[in-house]
């Protein structure tokens, strides 16, 4: 999803994945393809100078393939704990432009909730 603010008009593309299984493995397609697939999804859907949002469960940690790869274009700004690391938050921003990274916990589910606020 592409938001944009409606007075700074400052955009951001937000992608939600999750990985496929077995764990690890990056499915059918392999690890390789798993994370390229996802850079050509935002860059065929993001303009010039949109901030990127990539979260989700990967199904993959941060020892994987799939996830080096992307640590070599986008910035994984936080990982969680549930099953090992397997949910990551990544962004083109960065650095002071994190202002708050927190695990919110379960709240019912098998993961946890991870918030990560950002500024553009």
């Amino acid at each position: 999803a592409r938001f944009r603010h409606l007075r700074t008009r400052k955009a951001v593309l937000f992608v939600n994945h999750h990985g496929p299984l077995p764990v690890g493995t990056g499915g059918a397609c392999g690890r390789h393809a798993t994370a390229w697939n996802l850079l050509k999804t935002i860059a065929t859907h993001s303009k010039g100078k949109d901030g990127i949002v990539l979260v989700g469960d990967f199904n993959a940690d941060a020892s994987t393939l799939t996830v080096k790869e992307l640590d070599q274009r986008l910035h994984r700004v936080y990982t969680g704990t549930s099953f090992g690391g397997m949910d990551h938050v990544f962004s083109n921003c960065a650095g002071s432009k994190v202002v708050s990274r927190k695990n919110l916990g379960s709240g019912g589910s098998d993961h946890d909730a991870l918030e990560v606020v950002l500024q553009l």
